[in-house]
C-alpha cells in the first residue's frame, strides 16, 4: 500500500520532532562513554533463534507444506498411551526418574475431536458414499494409515482437505502435488484434483488417471492456480464405483525459500533470515524428551523422502510430520550462514511431565545416537550416517557447531550422564562446543562443562530488574548460553513493555559478554489458529507472517552488535522500595522443620516466635512439638503464617531450618500482606538447585536477581538469617553472607560498544517510562565525530499497543538522522522506547 501524503508528513516530522526536543529539554541526567576502556568482544555467536514444533510452529507454519494430516496418521495413538474422553493420556506404569512418582491420574494431553482430522467426504451425486481409516493395506511401515474411500452405487463424491486453517493459493503460481492410491480393480471410476477458495471457486482443474491393476501408485505433478485464495483447500473428486485407498497426499507450493523441495515456506523463512541469527538450535524445547521417553523425538526417523517419516505426536497436542527434519535444519542453517546446534537426548523423558529414564546399560545406545547424529552432519562421505548425507543430495558437511545434552534436565541421574556425554562426544569431535541443561551454577555440578544453559520465562519486572544479573556471576572456566528467555508474564499477546523489558535484560547481556557467549528468544513462532504457548516471537496464518515488537528488538540488536564493549556509565536517580509485612515458613514439595525464629527490628528491638502459637497454616500440614514446627503433606506448596500484629520493615530475620525429606530446601516469606503479596528466600529451590530471592504477586512469584547455587542436604540444621534494609536483602548462612539483592525502581539503562567494521560508536539505550527523557552524552577519549549519524527507534505511544496480522507494523523501529553528534553532545529519548545511536568516531 503506498503511503498517504499524512503518512509521509509524519516520517519527516519526526526527527525534526526529536531534535526539538533535545534542543528545549534540559539534560536530566549524564553518560559518560570512554573508548579507551576497552571491554570484551562481542561474539558473533551472541544473537541466534530456538525453533521447536510448538503452536504448529513447523507443520502449518515454517515447512511448506499445505495439506493437513496428509498421512493420515494424526489420530494414530502412541505405542502404551490411551486416549479416552477426547484426551490422551501417557502409560501408567511410567515413573519418574526423580520422585519415583508414577504420572497423576489428571496428566492428560489433547487430542483431536474429529475422526479424520482435516479431511471430510461430500457426496455430490448418488448417496451411501462414505470414509474411513484403514491399516489394512499399509503403504509403509511408516505410514501405515490409508484413507478408505467407498462409494457403494455410482455417484460422485469431493473429498476435501482444509489445509492448516486454510491453503493460501495465488493465481499464476505452480504447486506439487504428490499423493499414492490403491486400487487393485476394486474402483472403477476417475479422479480430479481440484484447488478449490473458500467460496467455493475453482481455481485449479487437473485430471488424475487413476492405475486399475496396482496396489499403490505414486502420482505427481504441477497444479497451476487460475485464481487466488488464502483459505483455499484441495479436493479429489472422485466418480464411479468401487473402494480407494489414499495415502500420503501432499501439496507444496512450487517457489520455497531457495526453491527446495520439502522446502520452507519462503515469506516465514526470510522473516528468520531477516534476523541475521548467528545459530539455529532443533528440534527443541520439551519435543527433545517427549511425554515420555518414547515419545521423543528421534532424529534418524526425520531424514530421507518424507513418505518414510513416520512423525511423532507431538509434546504441545499434535503431531507432526517431522517434514522439518534434522537435514532440512542443517540445510537451512547452510543457506542463511548459521552455525547448527543440535539437542540430543540423554535417556530422560520431559522431567515437567512424566520424566521416565531409559535404564543405565542404554545409556550407550544414546550416546551412539547422537555421534551418528554428529557424523551425519560433520562426516567426510566415508563413514556410515555421513553417506547418507551425501545420498540425500549433500556431499559436503553441515556448519553444526554446538550440542546440547538434553534438554531442561536436571538432577544427579542427568549430572552423572552429562559427564558421559560430553567425554565421548570431545574425544571424537573436540571442536563443538556442548552445553548443559543446568542454569547458573551448574557448572559446578559437571566434571567439565562448555557452556551451561540458563532458561527465563518472566513479567516484565523481572527483566527490568535483571541487567546487572550476570555482572554478580562469578568467572571460570565456562560460558553462558541464555537456551530460553522471554517476557510472557502479564504483557497480553506480547506487547511493548514487554520488548522494552527484554531490551533492558540484553543491556546486561551484551555488557557481559566475555561471560554470556549466545542468546535465543522462545518460542520463535505462532500460527495464530492455536497458541499453545502465552508469547511468541512471530506470528503467521496461511498468508501473513509479522514480527512482534520484541522481534523489532531481536532485531536490532543483531543488526548493532559491536565489535567490543566500552565502559559506559550513567548515574540516575534510584527510587527504593520499602518492604514491610508479615513472616512465614514452608517448604515446596519438602518436609521442613524450624525453630528459634527472632526478629531484631531497626531500633535493636527483638521480637522471638513462639514456634507453638501464634501460627496460622496457609497449606500442608504442621505440627509443634519440642520447640519446633514442622511442616508437610498434603499438597505441593506448604506454607505457615506467623500470625502476630506487627508489620516488620526494616529488620534482620534469624531461624534455624532443617529439611526432613522432600524435593527441594526451604521458603521464608517475609514482607507479607493480604496473604498474596510479599518476597520469599527460596533457599535449595529449583530442583534443590539453586537460592534466591523472590517476588510474590498473587499467583506470579518472579525471581529476584542475583542467585547462587546451593544443595539442601537432609537432617542438617541450618542456621539462616535475612538482613532487610532500605529495599535491600541479605541472606547469610551459618555466619557467612551468601547473597545479596535489591529492590530497585530503575527505568533507564544503557550499553554501548564499537563497531570496528563500520568505525562507529554505537550505543543503545531503554527508556521506560511515559516521560521524554533528556541526557547529556560524554565521549571520552575519541579523535573525532562526525556531526551526522543514525538513529534507530522503536516506540508507540502505549506501552500496551501490540502488532497484529492486521497491523503489523504498529509498533516498528523507525529510521532517522541526528545532525548534533560532538565529544559531548545532549539528546531526549523518546518516552516507552528503545533507541539505537550509530555515531561515527575515530578512536
Amino acid at each position: 500500500m503506498k503511503p498517504t501524503m499524512k503518512t509521509l508528513h509524519q516520517i519527516l516530522v519526526l526527527p525534526a520532532f526529536a531534535l526539538l526536543l533535545a534542543a528545549c529539554s534540559q539534560p536530566q541526567a549524564e553518560i559518560t562513554i570512554d573508548v579507551a576502556q576497552h571491554g570484551a568482544d562481542i561474539p558473533s555467536s551472541m544473537y541466534g533463534i530456538f525453533f521447536e514444533e510448538i503452536n504448529h510452529a513447523g507443520d502449518g507454519g515454517l515447512y511448506a507444506e499445505l495439506v493437513q494430516n496428509r498421512g493420515f496418521e494424526d489420530t494414530s495413538v502412541p505405542e502404551g498411551y490411551r486416549v479416552k474422553d477426547g484426551k490422551l493420556y501417557p502409560p501408567a506404569n511410567s515413573c519418574n526418574h526423580l520422585t519415583c512418582a508414577k504420572p497423576h491420574p489428571d496428566m492428560c494431553y489433547r487430542w483431536p475431536t474429529e475422526e479424520i482430522p482435516a479431511w471430510s467426504l461430500t457426496q455430490l451425486e448418488g448417496e451411501g458414499a462414505s470414509m474411513k481409516l484403514t491399516t489394512e493395506y499399509p503403504l509403509n511401515s511408516a505410514t501405515p494409515t490409508a484413507l478408505k474411500v467407498t462409494l457403494p452405487a455410482e455417484g460422485r463424491v469431493a473429498i476435501g482437505n482444509t489445509g492448516f486453517w486454510g491453503m493460501n493459493i495465488e493465481e499464476g503460481k505452480d504447486y506439487y502435488l504428490r499423493l499414492y492410491t490403491s486400487n487393485g480393480k476394486r474402483f472403477d471410476g476417475k479422479a480430479v484434483i481440484r484447488l478449490v477458495g473458500e467460496d467455493g471457486q475453482e481455481l485449479c482443474n487437473c485430471p488424475l488417471a487413476i492405475d486399475m491393476a496396482k496396489a499403490w501408485s505414486e502420482y505427481t505433478g504441477h497444479l497451476t492456480a487460475t485464481g487466488s485464495d488464502s483459505r483455499a483447500h484441495l479436493v479429489i473428486e472422485l466418480e464411479g464405483k468401487g473402494t480407494l485407498l489414499l495415502d500420503y497426499v501432499s501439496l507444496f507450493p512450487f517457489e520455497t525459500f531457495r526453491n527446495r523441495a520439502n522446502g520452507l515456506r519462503k515469506d516465514i523463512a526470510e522473516t528468520l533470515e531477516a534476523m541475521r541469527p548467528a545459530f539455529v538450535r532443533w528440534p527443541g524445547g520439551c519435543v527433545v524428551e517427549g511425554i515420555t521417553l518414547s515419545n521423543r523425538i528421534k532424529w534418524k526417523e526425520t531424514i530421507g523422502d518424507p513418505v518414510t517419516r513416520p512423525g511423532v505426536y507431538d509434546t504441545w497436542g499434535y503431531r507432526t510430520t517431522m517434514g522439518f527434519g534434522y537435514h532440512e535444519f542443517l540445510q537451512f542453517c547452510e543457506d542463511i550462514g548459521a552455525g547448527g546446534m543440535f539437542v540430543c537426548n540423554v535417556g530422560l523423558g520431559c522431567q515437567g511431565r512424566v520424566g521416565d529414564a531409559c535404564k543405565e546399560d542404554e545409556v550407550d545406545s544414546f550416546i551412539e545416537d547422537v555421534l551418528d547424529a554428529i557424523d551425519y552432519a560433520l562426516g567426510d562421505g566415508t563413514t556410515e550416517w555421513s553417506r547418507k548425507r551425501v545420498e540425500n543430495g549433500h556431499p559436503a558437511p553441515f556448519p553444526l557447531k554446538y550440542v546440547e545434552i538434553g534438554n531442561e534436565n536436571w538432577g544427579p541421574v542427568y549430572e552423572k550422564r552429562y559427564d558421559k556425554f560430553y567425554k565421548a562426544i570431545k574425544e571424537k569431535y573436540p571442536q563443538l562446543k556442548l552445553i548443559s541443561t543446568l542454569g547458573l551454577g551448574g557448572q559446578h555440578r559437571h566434571e567439565r562443562v562448555d557452556m551451561i544453559d540458563p532458561h527465563w520465562y518472566v513479567s516484565p519486572e523481572f527483566f527490568f530488574a535483571s541487567d546487572k544479573l550476570f555482572d554478580q556471576q562469578e568467572r571460570g572456566d565456562y560460558e553462558i548460553y541464555i537456551g530460553e528467555y522471554a517476557v510472557n508474564q502479564n504483557v497480553g499477546g506480547g506487547n511493548l513493555l514487554g520488548a522494552l523489558a527484554e531490551a533492558a535484560f540484553l543491556t546486561g547481556v551484551e555488557r557481559n559478554s566475555d561471560l554470556v557467549k549466545m542468546a535465543s528468544y522462545a518460542p520463535l513462532f505462532e500460527n495464530v489458529n492455536d497458541r499453545v504457548w502465552p508469547t511468541n516471537l512471530i506470528w503467521f496464518d496461511s498468508y501473513r507472517v509479522m514480527g512482534r515488537s520484541s522481534y523489532q528488538v531481536q532485531k536490532m540488536y543483531a543488526e548493532n552488535r559491536p565489535s567490543f564493549n566500552v565502559a559506559t556509565s550513567f548515574e540516575q536517580p534510584v527510587i527504593p522500595v520499602g518492604v514491610k509485612g508479615q513472616i512465614a515458613v514452608g517448604g515446596w514439595n519438602t518436609d521442613n522443620e524450624y525453630k528459634d525464629l527472632k526478629v531484631t527490628l531497626a531500633d535493636g528491638r527483638t521480637v522471638e516466635a513462639d514456634m507453638s502459637q501464634g501460627w496460622t497454616p496457609q497449606e500442608g500440614t504442621w505440627n509443634a512439638e519440642g520447640g519446633t514446627l514442622k511442616g508437610s503433606g498434603p499438597g505441593v506448596m506448604r506454607w505457615n503464617l506467623w500470625s502476630v500484629p506487627e508489620a516488620f520493615g526494616d529488620c534482620s530475620i534469624s531461624l534455624k531450618a532443617r529439611k526432613i525429606a522432600g524435593a527441594e530446601g526451604f521458603l521464608i516469606y517475609f514482607g507479607m500482606h493480604d496473604g498474596k503479596n510479599g518476597y520469599i528466600l527460596n533457599i535449595g529451590g529449583w530442583g534443590n538447585q539453586t537460592t534466591a530471592f523472590q517476588r510474590i504477586n498473587g499467583n506470579d512469584m518472579p525471581q529476584i536477581p542475583n542467585n547462587i547455587s546451593q544443595y539442601v542436604e537432609e537432617g542438617r540444621w541450618y542456621d539462616i538469617r535475612i538482613d532487610i534494609k532500605d529495599g535491600k536483602f541479605t541472606y547469610s548462612l551459618d555466619g557467612k553472607q551468601m547473597l545479596e539483592t535489591a529492590i530497585e525502581n530503575i527505568q533507564r539503562y544503557v550499553v554501548s560498544g564499537y563497531d570496528e567494521n563500520t568505525g562507529e560508536l554505537i550505543v543503545k539505550f531503554v527508556n521506560a517510562t511515559k516521560e521524554p527523557f533528556s541526557t547529556s552524552v560524554n565521549l571520552q577519549n575519541v579523535t573525532s565525530v562526525k556531526r551526522k549519524g543514525k538513529v534507530v527507534t522503536l516506540t508507540s505511544a502505549d506501552p500496551k499497543d501490540e502488532n497484529t496480522l492486521d497491523d503489523p507494523k504498529r509498533v516498528f523501529p523507525r529510521e532517522s538522522t541526528f545532525n548534533k553528534f560532538s565529544g559531548q553532545f545532549d539528546y531526549t529519548f523518546e518516552p516507552w522506547s528503545f533507541t539505537v545511536l550509530r555515531i561515527k568516531a575515530e578512536i
